[in-house]
């Protein structure tokens, strides 16, 4: 087992910081589905049995999904970005593009000053969901928050 000092295992505990429009959303304990998937079509060429075509159809991007610990400053941090995405679809008066540009940088945690790995910049980031912890006073489990967004792309 890995002997973790205090200062190291809250950095994982936050290990992915997000931001949407300059808009800290705090640190993550865990960011999944960041992924691209390039699909493509075989095209069989008549007459010929050792050769196929390739044709690129589509680029698609997973939904991201975010997990931690319900923290004061980063769940209102979250809400109020929702708030502002709420406010903008209910008072959008046409189809324009609403939707943000979020940030997520994987930290480093090997010492004591942690410092951006690589950062990912997702286009056109809407909110899926956001689900707040499941209330159960019969057992002591950390309250936990999700958040997912949807993006049209990171490359």
């Amino acid at each position: 087992m890995l002997n973790l000092s205090p200062t190291t295992r809250m950095g994982l505990n936050a290990r992915f910081h997000v931001s949407v429009d300059g808009i800290q959303l705090g640190g993550w304990a865990s960011c999944k589905g960041l992924a691209v998937t390039f699909e493509n079509e075989v095209l069989h060429v008549g007459g010929s049995y050792h050769e196929s075509h390739v044709l690129p159809t589509r680029i698609t991007y997973s939904t991201v999904t975010l997990t931690r610990a319900i923290t004061p400053d980063g769940t209102q941090a979250v809400h109020s970005w929702l708030r502002l995405m709420q406010e903008s679809w209910i008072n959008s008066n046409d189809d324009a593009d609403i939707g943000g540009t979020a940030t997520i940088k994987l930290m480093d945690t090997s010492s004591t000053l942690t410092k951006p790995v690589f950062e990912w910049t997702l286009r056109s980031v809407y909110p899926k969901s956001w689900k707040g912890p499941d209330m159960d006073a019969t057992n002591a489990n950390v309250a936990l928050e999700t958040l997912e967004l949807i993006h049209q792309g990171f490359l």
